[in-house]
């Protein structure tokens, strides 16, 4: 009720800016009152948790200026929201095919990337970003944890793997298991990002030891199933 009370008055004062517009701001145009009377009603309906229409009042706004990327960001951000990652990928893309070096979008891609489980391409974004703002902790975090989940999905495929070995290759994932690189480099972005920000320590501490305890119990897995 709250939100169709919020619309009706955002309608009510585009009409009446329709009429003052002119005399106040003769630069000011119809398009761009109605352009950004959709924005602030996108915002006002994702402040509403109401993504879905929030996504219908950018992409209305978009008709009109279809290269603007503060609402194309906005677009990007719903379309995640509404589970649509790789339609919000496209947006970023968008927005670096206008601006290479927009940190947001370049964030937003490795996000979008990290989701569907390519870790390797959202590092690149990552470290793009990191490369332009090497105090963003934030990104630091991410990047850590696209690290630390590629060193968990390499640990489970030693684990698999062992399953099938015999005693005479059972050598092998041991030389595997001291090359865990992936992980190094988890704690070397979460150092930097609590360096940055102390503030970070905890939740960075939760995710490491989350990840340590099902380290451990795959790499016990892999030693039973060598000794087996």
């Amino acid at each position: 009720m709250k939100l169709i009370s919020i619309i009706v008055l955002v309608l009510v004062i585009v009409v009446g800016w329709f009429v003052v517009a002119p005399m106040v701001a003769p630069g000011v145009t119809e398009e761009t009152v109605v352009r950004d009377a959709q924005v602030f009603l996108g915002d006002t309906c994702a402040t509403a948790n109401q993504s879905e229409l929030a996504l219908s009042m950018y992409e209305g706004a978009l008709t009109m200026n279809a290269t603007d990327p503060v609402i194309l960001k906005k677009k990007g951000s719903m379309l995640i929201k509404c589970g649509r990652a790789q339609e919000a990928e496209t947006v970023y893309q968008q927005i670096l095919s206008l601006d290479p070096n927009d940190v947001t979008a370049l964030v937003k891609t490795g996000d979008s990337l990290a989701s569907k489980g390519s870790l390797t391409e959202a590092i690149r974004y990552y470290d793009a970003a990191l490369a332009i703002n090497p105090e963003d902790a934030s990104t630091l975090v991410k990047k850590g944890d696209a690290y630390l989940m590629m060193s968990m999905a390499e640990t489970q495929k030693l684990s698999t793997a062992a399953k099938g070995l015999n005693d005479q290759t059972g050598s092998a994932p041991v030389a595997q298991m001291q090359n865990q690189d992936s992980y190094q480099e988890a704690m070397s972005s979460y150092q930097k990002a609590m360096q940055i920000d102390p503030k970070l320590s905890v939740v960075v501490s939760a995710r490491v030891m989350t990840a340590t305890q099902s380290q451990v119990s795959s790499y016990q897995d892999i030693l039973n199933n060598m000794n087996s």
